[in-house]
């Protein structure tokens, strides 16, 4: 096997569904064959609780993990920190990532702890695919610094143009500074209306102000199974397989495969 691609899945506007992407792209990768971890790096934990698992139920998670590392602590091996869920394999969050946040923020040169536990685990699977905080503090940083690629969801409502110049920027600052493979895979639109206005005049301005960045042709439709799925510890497709919003995220996999 090959040495897996490192997807980071960012944007730190909170309510774009960057956890929702995750889940359901992992299983789509997961469906087509594909070998995928996911890494849930943001301390409210909710791609961990998307998988059905409680942050209680795992004995270790990224904010442990991270602490290890910053301690010069050796790791625990790979099967007591990696959950089989089904199809997919997860890496938990919990409440304690806050604290492993504070502690990088102290530490000097502290951009790679999270490179530094995800590239032994490449030649493992395809796949590793990171959940990022609504922040570009550390725990952002650290997940940039360790990505392959980057994808954007962005939901095309009011103010979603909000923010994405300062992200953009930052990805770049990292690629010069910290990360020279990174590249930006595409902004992904998420819970899209496409019969209204606000929509399409959305759609409009970002594809203008960021006509240098790919945008993924898929587009995934607004419904609430997406969030039901999460709620139940599932995939939309293990839901609902006819869902629009099921088909368009088999779309983005095929999508991401070709970009491969």
């Amino acid at each position: 096997m090959e040495s897996g691609k490192i997807i980071v899945v960012a944007n730190q506007k909170g309510g774009v569904a960057k956890t929702s992407t995750v889940r359901n792209l992992s299983y789509a990768l997961a469906e087509m064959g594909k070998k995928v971890l996911v890494v849930d790096f943001d301390p409210q934990y909710n791609l961990t609780t998307s998988f059905g698992v409680l942050p209680t139920q795992a004995p270790y998670n990224t904010g442990t993990l991270i602490t290890n590392l910053l301690l010069d602590e050796s790791l625990p091996d790979t099967n007591e920190f990696i959950q089989k869920i089904g199809s997919v394999d997860l890496i938990p969050s919990s409440r304690s990532l806050t604290v492993a946040e504070a502690n990088l923020l102290m530490t000097p040169d502290s951009n790679d702890y999270l490179a530094a536990l995800l590239n032994p685990l490449r030649l493992s699977y395809d796949y590793i695919i990171v959940d990022t905080n609504p922040s570009l503090g550390s725990l952002t940083i650290n997940a940039l610094t360790a990505a392959d690629e980057v994808i954007i969801p962005i939901d095309p409502e009011l103010f979603a143009l909000t923010g994405l110049q300062a992200l953009v920027d930052t990805i770049k600052k990292i690629k010069r500074k910290l990360n020279p493979s990174i590249e930006i895979d595409g902004i992904l639109f998420t819970k899209c209306h496409k019969r209204t206005n606000l929509y399409r005049r959305t759609y409009g301005q970002v594809t203008k102000a960021f006509q240098s960045l790919p945008i993924f042709n898929c587009q995934i439709p607004y419904t609430v199974k997406v969030g039901d799925a999460n709620s139940y510890g599932m995939s939309v497709m293990e839901l609902e397989q006819a869902n629009p919003a099921s088909l368009a995220y088999l779309e983005l996999a095929k999508e991401v495969l070709a970009n491969a």
